[in-house]
């Protein structure tokens, strides 16, 4: 319960309520990098970007939107102000597969850089987008745009009008699409020379709001029998579950919630809909604020902070948040790059903050949990940074010494006695995973294993390797992995 009560704290942070508080960015924030690229020009399209589909429309404040077609395209910066939220009205699709989204934004990605690649992602290798179901206008018409009309929030007819406009005008869109950072495409109405986005768009936003009671806050299969909320206790007769808010809290699973008591019978937990409703605004703030993808390639790791002490926790625990930022101005993110150094900030908090870890992937449209570690103490935490500084001195190495860099090298080391396959570097990121979760828990380090793991590895880099300056520099950093697992294990009893 540790994890889910500290995530619906997080949740009581946030300003939004009702169905707002099911609102998040379209896009993760900029490194802190791409950021003083931004600020210094040296490349104005590093950034993300977005383009709007300025809808002709007769009464933008219709129940159904008279649409007669695209009225003008245009590009403009990505935003995050607080505002922005509520403007792009935005939640991420229940399924990949699924033919209607919450909000007319269309994730488009990042371009190619040749002019024929990009086109062919907007059109299909043939150039005919209505039989190319992988192309950007085929997604765009058929899991997204149709369901606004078959809803009747479009006209009849609204969907072939934009679609046929977009066709004419593909190359005013090739030449937005073009730049370093992911675009979006957002559909909104021109009105009086202004450009009016989704969530300020009476029509879309009550389709936003039927979508999500049919889908999210939709009530558990126990619907009309009393239940208590497992988050608060509450009892509530229409709960909804848990796997709304995190996909890998299902029934077929016994990696995590609740599924790590394989003899708990009730796999998909009921929570109450005020429940929900936090722990999704938990969540979002999770995700823009305390995630991190730099630790290990391709795994998501979460920071969620709990406070020990009664008292002013909100307050603290916002402090808290915003000193984990590189700009110490909030809804930063936690980036991608690795001077943001968290590791190293968390071992400065005393005691009465605690830390849950969460590993996961994301994997298609689900989400697979590698490793949760709960209640994880600051003064945990900076024991092992000193066992990293003392291995470092042991071996006379003047290598920065904050526990960032001790897991970057962990992690690097380990792959790089991986084999050249996929099911080879896999099962090495695993063993690093498990290792994390070891240090996190205070529990031994298996540092025989790993010097077993070098010895049998080491001969088949040798033999690969075209440079000695790359074997020499493994086994220098192998050494030092193994000085600093030994040191941990001198502290632990």
């Amino acid at each position: 319960m540790g994890f889910l009560s500290a995530v619906r704290a997080l949740g009581e942070l946030s300003s939004s309520s009702g169905w707002e508080a099911y609102l998040k960015f379209p896009l993760d924030e900029p490194s802190a990098k791409q950021k003083s690229k931004a600020k210094n020009k040296v490349n104005p399209n590093d950034g993300h970007k977005v383009i709007r589909i300025w809808l002709q429309v007769g009464n933008p404040a219709a129940g159904q939107l008279d649409v007669q077609g695209v009225e003008k395209i245009d590009l403009v910066d990505y935003q995050t102000g607080p505002e922005m939220k509520l403007k792009y009205l935005y939640r991420d699709k229940v399924g990949a597969n699924t033919f209607w989204g919450f909000t007319p934004v269309f994730k488009m990605g990042k371009p190619k850089k040749d002019l024929a690649a990009k086109k062919a992602a907007l059109l299909g290798e043939s150039g005919n987008w209505r039989q190319e179901d992988k192309s950007i206008y085929y997604k765009l018409k058929h899991r997204l745009l149709g369901d606004y009309e078959t809803c009747e929030i479009f006209s009849p007819g609204a969907v072939d009008k934009i679609m046929n406009d977009l066709s004419d005008q593909v190359d005013r869109v090739l030449e937005f699409f073009e730049g370093k950072g992911s675009f979006i495409m957002v559909f909104g109405i021109g009105t009086q020379g202004q450009f009016l986005y989704p969530g300020q768009i009476p029509a879309f936003v009550n389709y936003f709001k039927d979508k999500l009671e049919q889908y999210v806050q939709k009530k558990s299969s126990d619907r009309g029998q009393a239940k208590n909320c497992f988050c608060c206790g509450k009892i509530d007769t229409e709960p909804a579950t848990l796997d709304k808010v995190f996909k890998f809290a299902t029934f077929d699973k016994v990696n995590v919630l609740p599924g790590l008591n394989k003899d708990n019978v009730l796999k998909v937990q009921p929570v109450c809909q005020e429940c929900l409703q936090l722990l999704t605004a938990g969540r979002e703030i999770l995700e823009r604020e305390l995630a991190d993808k730099s630790i290990i390639s391709g795994i998501v790791v979460w920071l969620v902070p709990e406070v020990a002490l009664p008292g002013q926790s909100k307050k603290f625990l916002r402090q808290a948040i915003d000193k984990l930022n590189v700009d110490g101005k909030g809804a930063t993110g936690m980036g991608e790059e690795a001077e943001r150094r968290f590791f190293h900030k968390l071992t400065r908090y005393n005691d009465s903050l605690s830390f849950h870890f969460l590993f996961w992937e994301k994997q298609n449209a689900q989400e697979r949990v590698h490793l949760m570690v709960e209640d994880v103490p600051p003064s945990r935490l900076a024991r092992l940074e000193k066992a990293w500084g003392q291995a470092l001195a042991n071996l006379g190495l003047e290598w920065e010494s904050s526990l960032d860099n001790a897991v970057t090298t962990v992690y690097s080391t380990c792959m790089a006695l991986s084999g050249q396959s996929n099911e080879d570097k896999t099962v090495m990121r695993d063993f690093v995973i498990r290792l994390i979760g070891k240090m996190l828990k205070g529990e031994r380090l298996p540092a025989d294993s790993f010097k077993a793991i070098f010895v049998r590895r080491i001969p088949k880099m040798v033999f690969d390797s075209d440079k000695w300056s790359n074997v020499s520099s493994a086994a220098r950093k192998a050494q030092l992995v193994v000085e600093f697992m030994e040191q941990i294990n001198r502290e632990v009893r």
